[in-house]
């Protein structure tokens, strides 16, 4: 099992006891107890995710668990930009659902770190920090030998299967293009 969705379903574990005891001390109100039923909330709605990978949830790897948590969190954005009224019902009445999620995507690119909820944050803290632009270049001039790779473009696969889901493939993309320029 993943040890990411291990630490989850331990942090669930953990809600799930907080809750009853805020719930016993007559105090089921608050920011604990708010943020108490969303680490419960968030968790939960991952673990039920993990079917759409074909997986059991013994088998998910931490690559799948990111993959869905980054699918969480963007869906989240999606609904707080509708909560939030940063996009409104005219602004989409008419549209195809092509040019809608061109528009959302917008938005929240736009918004970035501005759209935000308790559940947002709280799915954001599993994700393990982006690798950076000069670590991948540093790995990049110590691992990889582009004499012998067929196409120099190979390098992405290999920088994403090292660093997983913690790279930006784009950003790697970006990279290894810019070696050859």
């Amino acid at each position: 099992m993943s040890d990411l969705l291990k630490q989850m379903k331990d942090d669930l574990h953990k809600a799930m006891k907080q809750e009853i005891q805020l719930r016993k001390s007559s105090n089921p109100s608050g920011k604990i107890y708010e943020v108490t039923i969303a680490v419960k909330n968030v968790v939960r709605s991952i673990i039920s995710k993990i079917p759409e990978l074909g997986v059991k949830p013994d088998k998910a790897t931490d690559d799948d668990i990111i993959k869905l948590l980054k699918k969480y969190v963007t869906e989240e954005k999606t609904r707080e930009l509708y909560i939030q009224h940063i996009l409104r019902p005219s602004e989409v009445v008419g549209i195809n659902a092509k040019e809608l999620n061109t528009l959302q995507k917008v938005k929240i690119s736009e918004l970035g770190n501005k759209l935000t909820s308790i559940k947002i944050n709280i799915g954001q803290s599993y994700l393990p920090k982006e690798i950076g632009e000069a670590e991948i270049i540093d790995w990049i001039t110590d691992n990889i030998d582009f004499s012998k790779l067929k196409n120099n473009m190979q390098a992405i696969g290999i920088v994403k299967k090292e660093f997983g889901q913690t790279v930006n493939p784009v950003m790697v993309k970006n990279i290894v293009e810019s070696w050859f320029k």
